[in-house]
C-alpha cells in the first residue's frame, strides 16, 4: 500500500490527497509534524532530504517528493479516472490553470516563506498579511478570467469539464487556505462556484484539512 507523508496544513499534501481519493487509490497517511522533536524531524529528512511535505512512499527504493511529480505519477499509474482528460487542447488548458497554483502562488505563500518573513526579516503581521493576500489576488484574478473565458459547453460545475480535473485538484486547496485565513473572495464568484461544486464530492470532502486526524 502507498504511504503518504502528510500534514493537514500542507496545501501540497491537500492536492495529493484529493487525487488519491478521486482515483480510489488506497493509501496510508503518515502524519508528519515538521515542528516536532529533532529525532522525528531527522527521520523525515531520511525519507525526503528536502524536508518538505508531501512525500509518497511507493516502495523502499521509490519515494517521490514534490506534489506535481506525485500527481503525474498517479495519473500515469492509475489512468482509469483521469485528471487530465479531453483532447490535447483541453489538457493544455488544465495544465496551465493548475500551474498558476502549483508554480506561481503556493511557493510564495507557503508556511516556510511566511515564517522566514516573520522570524528572519522581522516583517510585521500586517505586512505579512498584505503579502499573503497580494499573491492570492495575483493568482485568483487570472484564474477567474480563464474560467470566464471558457466556451459555453465547458461551463459545468467544475473548472473545464463536467467532471473534476487537475485544475480543480489544484484550485481547491488554494481556496481552502484563503478561507482559513479569512481572505475576502467576493471578487471571484466563478472560483467560489467551482469550489462549492468540488466540495459536494466525497474525494474532496475527505481530503479537506479539517477532516485530517492530525487536525485534532
Amino acid at each position: 500500500m502507498l504511504k503518504l507523508f502528510t500534514h493537514y496544513r500542507s496545501v501540497s499534501a491537500h492536492r495529493v490527497r484529493i487525487a488519491l481519493n478521486y482515483k480510489g487509490v488506497a493509501y496510508e497517511s503518515i502524519f508528519t509534524d515538521l515542528d516536532g522533536a529533532t529525532a522525528a524531524r531527522q527521520r523525515y529528512l531520511d525519507v525526503n532530504p528536502q524536508g518538505l511535505i508531501p512525500a509518497l512512499w511507493v516502495e523502499d527504493d521509490l519515494i517521490i517528493s514534490q506534489s506535481s511529480a506525485i500527481l503525474e505519477y498517479l495519473e500515469e499509474r492509475y489512468p482509469e479516472r483521469p485528471l487530465l482528460h479531453g483532447d490535447i487542447d483541453l489538457r493544455a488548458r488544465i495544465r496551465s490553470f493548475a500551474q498558476i497554483a502549483i508554480a506561481d502562488t503556493h511557493p510564495l505563500n507557503n508556511l516556510r516563506v511566511l515564517r522566514y518573513l516573520r522570524d528572519e526579516m522581522d516583517v510585521a503581521y500586517e505586512q505579512r498579511r498584505a503579502w499573503f493576500e497580494h499573491w492570492i489576488d495575483m493568482a485568483f484574478k487570472p484564474m477567474e478570467s480563464l474560467l470566464a473565458a471558457r466556451p459555453a459547453e465547458a461551463r459545468s460545475g467544475y473548472c473545464f469539464s463536467a467532471r473534476p480535473s487537475l485544475a480543480d485538484v489544484c484550485l481547491v486547496p488554494q481556496v481552502a487556505m484563503a478561507e482559513r485565513y479569512r481572505v475576502n473572495l467576493s471578487a471571484y464568484p466563478l472560483i467560489r462556484g467551482v469550489y462549492r461544486a468540488c466540495m459536494t464530492q466525497g474525494a474532496f470532502q475527505s481530503a479537506a484539512p479539517d477532516t485530517q486526524r492530525d487536525r485534532e
